[in-house]
């Protein structure tokens, strides 16, 4: 297989950039554009005449034909039928964040791929960010110490999902980042949660805690709530600390930390310093990943096993602001 055919399902506020990158990677020879799927008639004629690529607004149209994988970038609730179908005519699948909206479903999607031995790869985007990438590797060289702790803002003013609360839709995303860093499964979640707009089965703000065996914690904001748009990442350790602008990809080191001095604690700065992070689209490189994993066989950085991970603890955190205490995480659920 040299060029993976390939389906999009869903052009909306994100679907229409997943559009653009897999027009872009086909023009680079890497891939085939083999169909678009939306139930929007106007915007599939719209597409067709940009982009002259066949459309449809039933899936099963391109289920049975010869397509090798497809792209689905449709509201969360919909994730387990699509997935599940795709998966099911022998299609591998690269879906949005989050997998399905319950650990359950996520459990039966993912045995559900590995008996048909398909890929199911999951739209964490962060792990192909460059930024992120560079702080793994700065943590992984000892260049901080010993971790303390990360702080973490995911949240921005935009319409409320009509099927998600602001853990599942934003702070999902940090919690992978986190996973993606500690490389382990926390052992404790806190959470605390907001209803402001007055809808009882889904919160608008969250603050979750995560403690890991180490000793480190994880901490995470999210809301649709408050103006701007935050994507950003503080790492706190022994010898040095950091500060990153995910969205932009930049990143400062902190040469500072605290000291014992004479028996008496003492602030020690020594600056701070930028570290140069070539600029990517984090959405190209995971598509192009997905595109070779489809030619090759070979595991997506952003995995099943991966998503399983985070929808599980996520539902820990959710959990524990039922429950209005911290909540032990085990992996096997």
């Amino acid at each position: 297989m040299t060029k993976p055919k390939i389906v999009l399902v869903g052009v909306g506020r994100f679907g229409k950039n997943h559009l653009r990158v897999l027009k872009e990677l086909e023009d680079d020879g890497l891939c085939t554009l083999y169909g678009v799927v939306d139930k929007r008639v106007e915007v599939l004629e719209s597409i067709k005449k940009t982009y002259d690529v066949t459309t449809a607004s039933n899936l099963d149209d391109f289920l049975a034909r010869e397509a090798d994988a497809v792209d689905v970038v449709t509201p969360s609730d919909t994730h387990f039928e699509i997935c599940r179908e795709c998966l099911a005519s022998g299609k591998h699948v690269l879906v949005e964040k989050p997998l399905t909206t319950s650990y359950a479903d996520a459990k039966k999607l993912v045995q559900f791929a590995a008996e048909r031995k398909r890929i199911l790869m999951v739209g964490h985007i962060f792990r192909y960010n460059p930024a992120v990438r560079e702080i793994k590797e700065l943590i992984r060289s000892g260049e901080l110490g010993k971790i303390y702790y990360m702080f973490g803002h995911y949240m921005g003013f935009k319409d409320p999902r009509a099927e998600l609360g602001a853990l599942l839709n934003f702070a999902i995303h940090q919690i992978d980042i986190y996973d993606c860093l500690f490389d382990e499964v926390p052992e404790e979640a806190t959470c605390n949660t907001a209803h402001f707009l007055g809808r009882k089965e889904f919160e608008d703000f969250a603050i979750t805690v995560l403690k890991y065996r180490n000793g480190a914690l994880g901490i995470i904001e999210s809301s649709w709530l408050p103006p701007g748009n935050y994507r950003d990442l503080t790492v706190v350790g022994s010898k040095r600390s950091l500060s990153s602008d995910l969205a932009k990809q930049t990143i400062m080191v902190h040469d500072v930390h605290i000291e014992r001095q004479n028996g008496t604690l003492k602030a020690v700065d020594n600056g701070s310093l930028s570290v140069d992070v070539k600029f990517e689209e984090p959405l190209k490189l995971e598509l192009k990943d997905f595109v070779e994993c489809v030619k090759t066989g070979r595991k997506p950085l952003a995995n099943d096993q991966v998503a399983l991970r985070t929808i599980m603890i996520a539902e820990k955190a959710l959990q524990s602001a039922r429950l209005k205490r911290s909540v032990k995480i085990d992996e096997d659920k």
